[in-house]
């Protein structure tokens, strides 16, 4: 054997070593992000899913117009919000954002209701308020404890305590929600996405 043929082996081995290391680094990269460094990529949405699903079982309700809703309101996407005992600034506001991020929908707008629980009945001058709302199916008065209980989520404060807003699908499924204090654009960004990858509702 020459004195070449060994320093060829090694430098064919040491070319398929490099080429094994190439190959592999983004296999390694990823891992050791994801479990050494705990670097893990942030969500696409907005609002927080709810992680499993979780299929509500609604009671029979009576909205202020006094149709009685049997098994939630439909099959449409529903944006809920509880308002607790009073819908004081930023329940208004939320209501507001609600109304525009509906109209805002286009073609879609038809797809999507607005609903909202008050905990207390509503005021006079709440019920003038909320005239400038004809699209919005309100629930006054409920305290329903098997209701709210189906809201409640790990890490977050009680049902009806801000304004939060919690979005429905049309098969009757909690699947997402948002902080009282919204970005609307953001959230009119979560909808129409969860929109045109959806054929239902």
């Amino acid at each position: 054997m020459s004195e070449e043929q060994p320093k060829s082996l090694l430098w064919h081995r040491i070319k398929l070593l490099t080429l094994i290391i190439v190959f592999l680094s983004p296999f390694i990269g990823g891992w050791m992000a994801l479990y050494v460094f705990d670097l893990k990529p942030a969500s696409g949405n907005y609002g927080e899913l709810v992680t499993p699903v979780q299929r509500l079982q609604w009671p029979e309700i009576e909205a202020l117009d006094g149709v009685t809703h049997s098994g939630g309101f439909g099959r449409k996407w529903t944006l809920l919000m509880f308002a607790g005992d009073d819908c004081a600034e930023l329940c208004r506001s939320n209501l507001f954002y609600m109304r525009q991020l509906r109209t805002l929908l286009g073609r879609d707008t038809l797809r999507l209701q607005n609903v909202l629980i008050t905990a207390r009945p509503l005021s006079e001058e709440m019920r003038i308020y909320l005239m400038g709302f004809p699209n919005l199916k309100v629930v006054e008065g409920d305290r329903n404890p098997d209701l709210y209980r189906q809201f409640d989520l790990p890490g977050e404060a009680e049902v009806g305590s801000a304004p939060k807003l919690y979005l429905v699908d049309p098969d009757q499924n909690l699947m997402m929600h948002y902080p009282a204090e919204i970005d609307p654009d953001l959230m009119l960004q979560d909808v129409k996405k969860l929109l045109k990858i959806s054929q239902i509702g």
